[in-house]
C-alpha cells in the first residue's frame, strides 16, 4: 500500500492520518511482542515463524511510512512545529521497527531454548518481557494521546527492567545456575535478556521524542 497522497490535503489532516499509520505500526509490533513471549514461555513450535512473517509485513509498513514522513519533510512542513512533529514520527517509526527486530530475535532463541525448557530463570525471563509489553503499550498511548508527560512514568518502568536484567545476569553467571544449566542455555538466555533490555529503552525513546519534539493536538 502505497501512502504518499494524490490529493492535497492540509498538513493537520497528514498529520493525524500519518499518526494512525505509525499507531498501525505499533500494533503490529505489540502482537509480534505477544507471539515471542508464548514462544519464549516454551514449548511452542509453532509461534516463531508467525513472528518472522510479521516482521516482514512491519518492515514494509515501515519503509511506506518513512518515505511518507520524508515526502512531507521536503515538500509540505512549513514552519518549526510542523517539522517538529514529523521528525517525532520519523524517529518513533525507527524506535518501532527496532523492536520489531528484537522481537524476531526474542522468538529465534526462543526456538533454540524448547530443548532446556523449562528453564530455571522463566518465571523472571517472562516478568521482565511482561514489563517490557508493558513498557511498549505505554510509549503507544502516549503517542496516541501527545501525552508529553509520560516519560517520566515509563523511565521508572524501565529502571524495573534493568534490575530484572541485572538479577538475571547476575543468577546466569554466579551461583549453581551457572554450573547446572548447559552452556547453551546460559548464552541464550543471556541474549533474550539482553534483547529484552534494549527493547525497553527504545519503547522509552518513543515516550522522550514525543516529549522533546512537542507534538501539539491535531485540529479538528
Amino acid at each position: 500500500m502505497r501512502l504518499l497522497p494524490v490529493l492535497r490535503r492540509p498538513f493537520h489532516e497528514e498529520q493525524r492520518a500519518l499518526r494512525l499509520q505509525v499507531l498501525r505500526l505499533g500494533s503490529m509490533v505489540e502482537e509480534s511482542l505477544c507471539l515471542a513471549r508464548a514462544v519464549l514461555a516454551g514449548p511452542n513450535l509453532e509461534l516463531a515463524p508467525q513472528v518472522r512473517l510479521g516482521d516482514n509485513r512491519i518492515d514494509r509498513l515501515y519503509r511506506e511510512l518513512e518515505e511518507r514522513c520524508l515526502f512531507l519533510l521536503s515538500r509540505r512542513a512549513s514552519n518549526q512545529r510542523e517539522t517538529r512533529q514529523l521528525i517525532v514520527y520519523l524517529q518513533a517509526i525507527r524506535d518501532l521497527e527496532r523492536i520489531g527486530d528484537y522481537c524476531k530475535d526474542l522468538a529465534s532463541t526462543g526456538e533454540r531454548l524448547l530443548p532446556y525448557q523449562p528453564l530455571a530463570v522463566r518465571d523472571g525471563l517472562l516478568m521482565m518481557l511482561d514489563r517490557s509489553r508493558s513498557l511498549l503499550a505505554m510509549a503507544l498511548e502516549a503517542l496516541s494521546c501527545n501525552d508529553a508527560s509520560a516519560g517520566q512514568r515509563l523511565i521508572a518502568l524501565d529502571d524495573l527492567v534493568d534490575q530484572d536484567y541485572a538479577n538475571i545476569y547476575e543468577q546466569l553467571t554466579k551461583g549453581h545456575l551457572l554450573a547446572s544449566m548447559p552452556r547453551e542455555a546460559v548464552v541464550l538466555t543471556a541474549l533474550a535478556i539482553r534483547a529484552l533490555e534494549r527493547l525497553a529503552d527504545h519503547a522509552v525513546n518513543v515516550s522522550r521524542r514525543i516529549s522533546h519534539g512537542a507534538v501539539g493536538t491535531d485540529q479538528s
